[in-house]
């Protein structure tokens, strides 16, 4: 112990100084494996280990175990620090172990992995937050993706229609469930009202409760924070999180990085419900409306838009209940395609409506809409058929028509016969002094009226060629007999095929065919 592997008469004390002098703990041990000698910072971390004993349990074992293994290095625990030895080969066989507390060190990596692990699962979040627009769905995976590492239970809350609130809650097993919140929590109500972050340490599991909205009831104290979802400058929702854990300063940042990234997701997944339902509710007032029922007529309708994803289009067709007893109809194609087309088609309908009302001999009512159009002014027409059918007492049906630039409507006799009714007229919409024509058609039993629009007979094949009114006439004589439903159905089947998937018009077929009771 007095002479070093190095050591020589006069150096002894020197070295030991040396040796103290260091930060790092020093072990030397002979090449017996016996302890030669350790400095003051070996028995401060160490113990003290003793001199001319093999290093063992009354040192630390991580070194006892390195030297027995024969390994180079230890990095481990040991009495609540991180110790890192490694071992230097000196003269004579002696080696020295050099160890250092590195637990700091490994406190910030541990640290800095921990919180590159939670911008990571944020980083995730937030990819699947902007994955889906659906309003529920964000809902439900903003709770459920904050448990996953933020908090051990968080309820989403947010306003719905009106004053109305609804939070979704997740907990511990990765379920979401919606409730209503009625009353609303005073702290869930502030944060709404005020927008500002509250954060309340180990707060006692009655107080808890009422912090949480419904659906988290801690069973221990807990730290609970509120977080206000912000957008547009109002905050429209707050998270709540809860964890047996208080949060420290870089988590608290952390997660309220987290609740403007939900808060993002949120705002453009309600903005889009808020579309979608708008929408579905002007959709639901421009499709097609249900086919009337009267003894003596069959009626069959088929309807497809240009764009199958909009449901509506240019074209279409209207039952009109008429004040005096029976119905209208009406067949029309607007100019232009898509959204525009679509709302003028609204416009034409409920002028259609309201001159049914007025009067509703078809002449009559073509005349009034053409006013009607003319004094919005807005740029746009409308070719159509308008027709009232009147069920006479033989079986037949008289059918007054008024036409107005459309397509002329075809007839097919029960015999398979087809011919074309000729009413023209101008379209409405485009001039003041627009004149229309009125003529009647009579159906005998089992004859039928086919009203269409120019999307069937303008349907083109791959070469370019119309699918044409000669066409049309052939193809519904084969449907002789048969009811107005299945008719237009099998029209419209062979028009698409005509079509092989190309894109196409907006088409509208309407039929009536005499039927009195029993059958013709």
């Amino acid at each position: 112990m007095e002479q070093g592997p190095r050591s020589a008469a006069g150096q002894g004390v020197d070295e030991r100084a040396l040796l103290d002098a260091l930060d790092e703990a020093v072990v030397v041990l002979g090449p017996d494996g016996t302890v030669v000698r350790s400095n003051a910072a070996a028995c401060r971390l160490l113990g003290d280990p003793p001199a001319g004993r093999e290093p063992g349990s009354e040192t630390v074992s991580l070194l006892a175990e390195a030297v027995r293994q024969g390994r180079r290095s230890f990095d481990g625990p040991h009495g609540g620090r991180w110790l890192n030895g490694r071992r230097v080969p000196l003269p004579d066989g002696a080696v020295a172990w050099l160890v250092r507390d590195v637990t700091e060190q490994r406190e910030v990596e541990a640290a800095l992995r921990e919180d590159r692990e939670r911008w990571t699962r944020l980083s995730s979040a937030a990819r699947a937050l902007s994955g889906t627009l659906n309003l529920r769905r964000t809902w439900g995976l903003a709770a459920r993706l904050t448990v996953d590492g933020l908090a051990d239970h968080c309820g989403v809350t947010l306003r719905t229609e009106g004053a109305a609130t609804e939070t979704a809650v997740a907990g511990p097993g990765g379920g979401v469930a919606f409730s209503a919140d009625e009353p609303l929590r005073p702290s869930v109500a502030r944060v709404l009202a005020e927008g500002r972050r509250e954060v309340h340490d180990g707060v006692p599991p009655a107080q808890a409760r009422e912090l949480c909205p419904p659906g988290i009831e801690p069973d221990r104290a807990v730290t609970v924070v509120l977080l206000p979802l912000m957008a547009k400058g109002t905050c429209f929702g707050v998270m709540t999180l809860v964890r047996a854990r208080p949060y420290g300063t870089a988590e608290l940042s952390l997660i309220g990085d987290h609740a403007d990234r939900v808060a993002l997701a949120l705002d453009a997944a309600r903005l889009h419900d808020r579309q979608v339902r708008m929408s579905q509710r002007l959709r639901s007032a421009l499709l097609p409306p249900a086919l009337p029922e009267e003894a003596g007529l069959r009626l069959g309708a088929a309807y497809r838009p240009a764009s199958e994803d909009m449901l509506i289009g240019g074209d279409f067709y209207e039952m009109l209940p008429d004040p005096s007893g029976g119905w209208v109809f009406a067949l029309g194609d607007v100019c232009g395609k898509g959204v525009d087309a679509a709302v003028y088609t609204g416009r034409v309908r409920q002028a259609l409506r309201t001159a049914a009302v007025v009067d509703s001999a078809p002449l009559a009512m073509l005349e009034l809409l053409n006013r009607t159009l003319m004094s919005h002014d807005q740029g746009g027409f409308v070719t159509l058929l308008v027709g009232r059918p009147e069920v006479l007492p033989d079986g037949a049906v008289r059918v007054r028509l008024a036409g107005g630039g459309h397509p002329p409507p075809l007839v097919l006799r029960r015999g398979g016969d087809v011919e074309t009714v000729k009413v023209t007229g101008m379209f409405a919409g485009a001039f003041d002094d627009a004149s229309f024509e009125e003529r009647d058609v009579l159906l005998a039993p089992g004859d039928m009226l086919l009203l269409y629009t120019d999307g069937v007979t303008e349907a083109r094949d791959d070469s370019g060629r119309m699918y044409g009114e000669q066409r049309l006439v052939r193809d519904l004589g084969t449907c002789a007999g048969v009811p107005p439903v299945a008719a237009v159905d099998r029209l419209m089947q062979l028009v698409l095929e005509y079509l092989r998937r190309r894109e196409h018009d907006d088409i509208a077929l309407l039929a009536l065919q005499a039927w009195p009771e029993g059958g013709p």
